[in-house]
């Protein structure tokens, strides 16, 4: 086991790969390897016969050797807060520290695995919220019981969601992507470079700045994504999504749901509009188009008689998840990156 400074290490991941160990990956690494003292411990290991991965005590990066020719089953230990997977050939690894309930909070990662440069299957057993970043083979992960994230998108994955709160992450814009439905999976193309990650059991693709590719249940969990862009002209959080969804299945309605946009901080902090203005805006943020005369004078005489803008609101994402889902045709557009997959989850 050796130790380096963070810099020697950042440049060290870098230049071995900057499309694997983005500068997030390596901002991750570094929090959970400096949190007490200034240096990280490396330790790089070979499996023994039997595949078992021995590491030095306090070891922080475990650099795993494997096969370049076939894919190794390894057993790895469960306190090493990062392991870097090398070698050609693919790994075959469970994760298991033996917790079967997340002791951090959502957003917090606790584990960093690197996948290896070939066809590789991780499974987290556990409740150890883990990042995986996996390499440019033909992977299969499978998420646990955490709040985990997967990036992919360097090869050809199948990413299956545990129990827990899993997220997908690709790098890119919504248009790089073609989104297809196959028997309750979403299959993601790239759009230029084919490559594909087919989903199940999460609903949530981050993409870069602040954008996301939505996976909703039915046309109810469709107007929920809808309502971020029509209150707060935004795409929806993972976490904030994810609070809604489960609201939602506990038989809150949209009005409700609406209602706790309006009364939240973010929306307060909006100038206050009109109603003429407030109807407009709904238009432009659910259907990407202007409001109609008739529409206009429709709401804001409802507003004008009683009815509440959560309300209005709820009837507008309702209008955006049936559309969404074939129900109705109304409206060529809906603002936002949201596919209902029927039984994603």
């Amino acid at each position: 086991m050796y130790e380096e400074n963070p810099g020697t290490v950042t440049s060290a991941l870098t230049n071995s790969s900057a499309v694997v160990f983005s500068a997030a990956t390596i901002s991750r690494i570094l929090e959970l390897t400096t949190a007490d003292n200034s240096t990280v411990r490396i330790d790089t290991v070979t499996p023994n016969a039997s595949g078992v991965v021995t590491v030095a005590s306090g070891a922080e990066v475990v650099l795993v050797g494997s096969s370049d020719t076939a894919q190794t089953t390894l057993v790895v230990p469960n306190n090493a807060p990062v392991l870097v997977f090398q070698g050609k050939g693919g790994v075959n690894v469970v994760l298991d520290n033996g917790s079967v309930a997340p002791q951090a909070p959502p957003g917090v990662t606790e584990r960093v695995v690197v996948g290896s440069a070939g066809n590789d299957k991780i499974v987290v057993a556990d409740a150890k919220n883990t990042q995986v970043t996996l390499g440019s083979g033909n992977s299969t992960v499978v998420t646990g019981s955490g709040d985990d994230t997967v990036e992919a998108g360097l090869g050809n994955s199948t990413i299956t969601g545990g129990s827990g709160h899993s997220i997908v992450k690709l790098a890119g814009k919504a248009t790089d992507y073609v989104v297809t439905v196959q028997d309750g999976h979403a299959v993601v193309t790239h759009a230029g470079g084919g490559k594909t990650t087919d989903i199940s059991n999460i609903q949530y693709v981050q993409l870069d700045n602040n954008k996301a590719l939505v996976f909703a249940n039915d046309s109810k969990e469709a107007a929920v994504s809808t309502l971020y862009a029509a209150a707060f002209g935004r795409d929806g959080d993972a976490h904030g999504l994810q609070y809604y969804f489960d609201g939602a299945k506990a038989g809150y309605s949209l009005t409700q749901i609406a209602e706790s946009f309006l009364q939240s901080a973010e929306y307060k902090a909006r100038p206050e509009q009109s109603d003429t203005d407030f109807i407009s805006d709904l238009y432009l943020h659910t259907f990407a188009r202007a409001a109609e005369a008739g529409g206009l004078a429709y709401w804001t005489a409802a507003l004008a008689s009683g009815a509440s803008r959560a309300e209005v609101i709820a009837n507008f994402v309702s209008v955006a998840g049936q559309n969404l889902d074939g129900a109705i045709h109304t409206e060529a557009t809906v603002v936002g990156q949201v596919t209902i997959v029927h039984n994603i989850v």
